[in-house]
């Protein structure tokens, strides 16, 4: 059969595969179904289309009349929208109006287990979904067929870990809200929270909705933030640490675009091996790099770093992204690069003209007693272990001056603080005789107790401590 349009061709395949009885009539440009034993009514269908003439048509009293839009929407005649049901008891398909469910009750059978095809008039699928791939099939079968090296299993697990239908990293409003957030903890990043949000919100009229942020830099001297800046926005967006590459170890070319297999100690790139299926996820389009001590680079030292830089920060070449252990191509073209530099010096400008930069002010001494010193705080608590309920929840405008005063405003120098006055102000409780500290001299006048803070209870489910119940077999020991 040939059809007028693409629009006709793709509504008979649709309504073959409901198995409704159709003719096509190819001079009206219509498709007419017959009443029968699982429709109430004879139903034309025509496109909806400039030029088209429904007035032509011969309509008899039990005709109901619909049109199929260009974007697979299926509506009546005056506008309202057409869902497609499909009964469960009868298995048939059949066309109707969104009603209660209580109302809603199959034409053939007067069965009520209904069930609709799409919560909208648009026909799911319409529009088909195209295979992708991160990796060309016929590439990858070639590669293995003709594969001599002593690692040709290491090869064959990376090209799996590529391999199938590909995952993404989506936004939601959670994560916005968490971005907004993670703004009000570093107060001099609000720029680039941002341009972070700004960028984000394109994502709903991306195709598969995924996160995808133009490669950035934040430059900023040691201890404004940037680096676990960095690291919570990995968190947020991945819901796992991000892939973190410091560039300031001398770090040899192949640990990004893999090394030759026929040495010994090579093995895939850092490029490919963030985009790894797992358990979690199937192989990643769209993951976050993070690149610390960009300035670290230097033409003459590591010119082959600086090359791999100009491959995948362009969205053209990244999508044929070549890594020398598996020896193939793979579109890289998704991936989001995030990197972090203390000077702007020695960057390649040809890398700078890839970037949007971000000049990161150092926090003022307001901002680190007011919001910054509280972040790390609560870190200082998590990493040392503390029991909080002898610590204060918050700590004091006084102890905070304290802090400050022994680090001098050196947010590097911050931890370390607070370990200093944690020492000075450690003391016992006369009435518990348990140590407690970080308290001022207010907070103890008016009972510290007051002021400490809770530990939180763990959301795993609640069991029985470890031996309380002893074994059987230790019960018939007792007894003989």
């Amino acid at each position: 059969m040939t059809y007028k349009t693409d629009v006709q061709r793709r509504l008979a395949e649709v309504l073959d595969e409901l198995k409704m009885n159709v003719n096509y009539y190819q001079d009206q440009e219509i498709f007419v179904i017959k009443k029968n034993s699982s429709l109430a009514t004879d139903f034309i269908i025509y496109e909806d289309r400039p030029g088209f003439k429904v007035e032509n048509l011969y309509l008899n009293h039990t005709s109901c009349l619909l049109k199929i839009c260009e974007d697979g929407s299926l509506l009546y005649h005056d506008g309202a929208e057409v869902r497609v049901k499909y009964c469960n008891d009868c298995k048939k398909f059949y066309f109707g109006k969104r009603i209660r469910r209580e109302d809603d009750k199959c034409p053939v059978c007067n069965g009520k287990s209904i069930k609709y095809l799409s919560n909208s008039s648009r026909l799911p699928g319409w529009f088909g979904e195209e295979s992708a791939s991160l990796i060309d099939k016929d590439e990858a079968d070639m590669r293995l067929d003709t594969c001599d090296s002593e690692k040709e299993g290491e090869i064959r697990k990376c090209i799996e870990k590529l391999q199938g239908k590909i995952s993404y990293i989506t936004m939601d409003e959670q994560k916005r809200e968490k971005i907004i957030e993670l703004g009000k903890r570093y107060p001099n990043m609000q720029e680039v929270v941002d341009y972070i949000l700004t960028s984000l919100e394109s994502s709903s009229l991306r195709k598969h909705k995924e996160i995808s942020l133009r490669p950035f830099v934040l430059v900023g001297g040691p201890g404004c933030g940037k680096t676990s800046f960095v690291t919570e926005l990995g968190l947020i967006l991945l819901e796992e640490n991000a892939l973190k590459i410091d560039l300031g170890n001398d770090l040899p070319a192949f640990t990004i675009v893999g090394g030759d297999p026929q040495f010994r100690q090579s093995k895939q790139g850092l490029i490919i091996e963030s985009m790894f299926k797992n358990d979690k996820h199937g192989p990643l389009k769209n993951p976050l790099i993070h690149f610390d001590e960009l300035d670290k680079i230097h033409p003459d030292e590591n010119y082959s770093i600086e090359t791999v830089f100009y491959s995948i920060l362009e969205k053209n070449t990244a999508r044929r992204f070549y890594d020398n252990f598996i020896a193939l191509n793979v579109d890289a073209s998704g991936i989001n690069y995030v990197f972090t530099a203390n000077t702007l010096e020695n960057i390649p400008k040809p890398i700078l003209n890839r970037l949007r930069i971000f000049q990161i002010p150092d926090y003022t001494h307001e901002q680190l007693k007011e919001i910054v010193i509280d972040n790390f705080y609560k870190n200082w608590l998590k990493n040392n272990d503390m029991e909080q309920e002898f610590l204060p929840e918050v700590l004091s405008e006084e102890i905070k001056d304290q802090i400050l005063n022994e680090c001098h405003d050196d947010p590097r120098s911050i931890d370390d603080a607070i370990t200093m006055i944690f020492t000075r102000t450690l003391t016992i409780d006369r009435e518990s005789g348990h140590k407690i500290a970080l308290f001022s001299p207010k907070e103890y006048y008016l009972g510290w107790k007051h002021f400490r803070g809770k530990r939180r209870i763990s959301k795993k489910s609640w069991r029985l401590p470890e031996n309380f119940i002893k074994p059987q077999y230790l019960d018939l020991f007792a007894e003989n």
